[in-house]
């Protein structure tokens, strides 16, 4: 072995048992996590990309409601035109029955991957039917944006402000509304230019009006259908052979298929019913965060990558 391999492998040793002293890191499978952060901290920045899932992934989970002080659910940016006081209320009781309708179905363990896509394409057709009647501007999306309460989970401003540093390409791939993420970012200061978003596009006529969504739509399991290749964010990363994965669903792990790599490490996000997860996370993802925590491991494994 090499000088500069043996260095690597070193390196990816002491990384992995540094992660493993924090109290949110999961590993099941040791010697292939370290295996992979080997050839990510031998092959450099220069190989290197990420892509990314928003919601409740570059968000959090849970936050505190400001006025009880109880835990709920963080905004998504399906979620956040509800709390807009402009939209109607026979849209947010829409927007209620179509989410208690489908989203049990998402989250069902006794269902499989195939049995839930019909309900998700209904889910998302219908959410962007309720939209569209709402007669939104581009206005709309940025005072909705300012309105809403979501949260960014702590660290995400270090993890992106890395990556602009470095040079290192961050795509964020969401079955979200990405003008409303894109709207969330730049009022918080996060949306550089090494960062890319696909994600559910609205379309505007001549006056400034939602009318449609673009095509693919994109839903939390379909989306290693979206081949990267046609995006103009594949020319930045067409020679990075090596990818960082960070979702917070077993759906996320597709995110990688639409684009070619050598090497793609999984980092998943386990916010909620942790005992019962736990297990299939652990199988599917290198390496598990979980509890809705921050960032620090991201951080502390590009703090390894030269």
């Amino acid at each position: 072995m090499s000088k500069h391999l043996q260095q690597a492998a070193t390196l990816a040793f002491g990384l992995v048992e540094r992660l493993l002293l924090n109290p949110t890191v999961r590993i099941h499978n040791v010697d292939k996590t370290t295996e992979k952060l080997q050839k990510i901290l031998q092959d450099g920045r220069k190989n290197l990309h990420f892509i990314s899932d928003f919601d409740m992934t570059m968000s959090r989970h849970w936050v505190r409601n400001k006025d009880t002080d109880a835990l709920e659910r963080n905004a998504s940016s399906h979620g956040i035109p509800a709390r807009y006081d402009k939209m109607t209320p026979e849209y947010k009781k829409e927007t209620a029955r179509i989410y208690n309708t489908y989203y049990p179905i998402e989250i069902d363990q006794t269902m499989s991957h195939d049995e839930k896509v019909p309900y998700m394409m209904k889910w998302w057709i219908e959410a962007h039917a309720s939209l569209i009647a709402q007669k939104l501007n581009k206005t709309d999306l940025r005072l909705m944006a300012e309105q809403a309460r979501l949260e960014i989970r702590p660290g995400v401003d270090a993890v992106l402000a890395d990556c602009r540093n470095t040079a290192v390409p961050f795509l964020v791939f969401s079955a979200g509304i990405g003008n409303i993420i894109e709207e969330i970012l730049k009022g918080a200061n996060l949306m550089h230019e090494n960062m890319h978003i696909v994600s559910n596009m609205m379309v505007f006529d001549d006056e400034g009006v939602c009318v449609d969504f673009k095509e693919p739509l994109i839903h939390v399991f379909n989306k290693s259908e979206f081949q990267l290749e046609t995006s103009p964010y594949h020319d930045m990363i067409e020679k990075r052979s090596n990818v960082i994965l960070m979702g917070d669903s077993l759906g996320d792990l597709q995110m990688s298929q639409g684009v070619k790599h050598d090497l793609c490490f999984n980092i998943g996000f386990l916010n909620h019913d942790i005992k019962s997860l736990e297990p299939a996370y652990v199988n599917a993802f290198d390496l598990v965060i979980e509890g809705d925590a921050n960032m620090n491991p991201v951080i502390e494994l590009l703090k390894s990558i030269k």
